[in-house]
């Protein structure tokens, strides 16, 4: 089982897909819960980057550790941390 889309053909489409944006890249990821750094890692996300949601209200940072949950049409960037010495 190598990719997204064979587990979801093993678990008889028990799992949902849902088509995201990363840094203006289309990626198809199961719906629902994720941890922010499995996102970052199956979406290619360098692990030393913030993932930050696109929202109405602006750029929503998102913490590694932080649970969100992930539906069609979500979009994300990512950015270099800010707060490093200098």
């Amino acid at each position: 089982m190598n990719t997204l889309e064979e587990k979801v053909h093993d678990d008889h489409g028990r799992d949902r897909i849902a088509e995201i944006t990363v840094d203006r890249k289309k990626h198809k990821v199961r719906a629902g819960a994720w941890i922010v750094s499995d996102l970052k890692a199956g979406v290619g996300v360098d692990p030393a980057k913030v993932l930050a949601e696109v929202t109405s209200a602006g750029l929503k940072d998102l913490g590694d550790n932080a649970t969100i949950n992930v539906h069609d049409d979500q979009k994300f960037v990512s950015h270099a941390r800010s707060g490093g010495s200098s």
